[in-house]
């Protein structure tokens, strides 16, 4: 997959991540591999992405490859919004 990042903020459980995650299914197709595995992808008729979230501790370790600069901007929109500061760092 192409480039890594670790999205890390406070949260007060998985569970939360996973109801946040599940909000931007409006955005992108969501797939869901397993409880701390998804994978977003583009809506019918977009440029092809994938962007793939791993829920680890303390928060959400990314690849993402494609046309996925549209979804990585609403992405951080409303992982701040959600969660407030957000630490970005490449893996």
């Amino acid at each position: 997959m192409g480039l890594r990042q670790s999205f890390l903020f406070e949260h007060a459980s998985t569970d939360d991540v996973r109801a946040f995650l599940g909000e931007l299914a409006a955005l992108a197709v969501l797939e869901s591999r397993d409880e701390h595995f998804f994978v977003f992808s583009q809506q019918p008729g977009e440029a092809p992405f994938s962007f793939e979230c791993e829920l680890v501790a303390g928060g959400i370790h990314s690849s993402r490859a494609g046309d996925y600069f549209a979804f990585l901007g609403a992405f951080v929109e409303a992982l701040t919004g959600a969660f407030g500061r957000v630490v970005v760092e490449d893996l």
